[in-house]
């Protein structure tokens, strides 16, 4: 019975959770590779390869905000965003503007006066919105002849009761 305990090989318990520490920390290492081998080499949004985020680059802070526009507005929020458009395009493709906008309206001066009819729509409609706004509704003569006549017999009804 020559039992020599100094050969013996001792482990404690803080080794032990650090070697499962290490071995999980290097499947989920080896998980993510794997999956970003997936993604990318099959990937079609440019924003997503290359280990992308998905998104766009923000090149303004500023610029990301939106303006919320009026769903009526005869057309004004859609008309300056394509003038927007066409300004981006004609940086884009190193273009004259007022070439890109003959292209898709005739000319310049067409254009302008869509916008400028469409910004008076717009105001008019906004001015009619702003003064109707706190006004007493404005019923039409059959309407009021309804009401007259809901009147009168919600008075009858009275009468017979008394």
């Amino acid at each position: 019975m020559n039992l020599d305990f100094m050969s013996l090989k001792t482990t404690s318990a803080a080794a032990v959770r650090g070697e499962r520490h290490k071995e999980k920390v290097l499947e989920r290492q080896k998980a993510q590779e794997l999956e970003q081998a997936m993604l990318s080499e099959r990937e079609l949004n440019p924003y997503w390869k290359g280990g992308g985020t998905g998104l766009p680059p923000e090149k303004d802070e500023a610029a990301s905000v939106k303006k919320v526009t009026v769903v009526e507005d005869a057309g004004l929020s859609w008309l300056r965003k394509s003038y927007q458009r066409m300004k981006e395009q004609a940086e884009r493709e190193k273009r004259n503007f007022e070439e890109i906008v003959a292209e898709r309206y005739g000319s310049m001066e067409a254009f302008q006066s869509r916008l400028e009819e469409a910004e008076k729509v717009a105001s008019r409609k906004e001015n009619r919105y702003r003064s109707g706004r706190w006004k007493k509704t404005d019923y039409s003569e059959g309407e009021k002849e309804k009401k007259e006549q809901h009147m009168k017999k919600e008075t009858r009804d009275e009468d017979d009761r008394n």
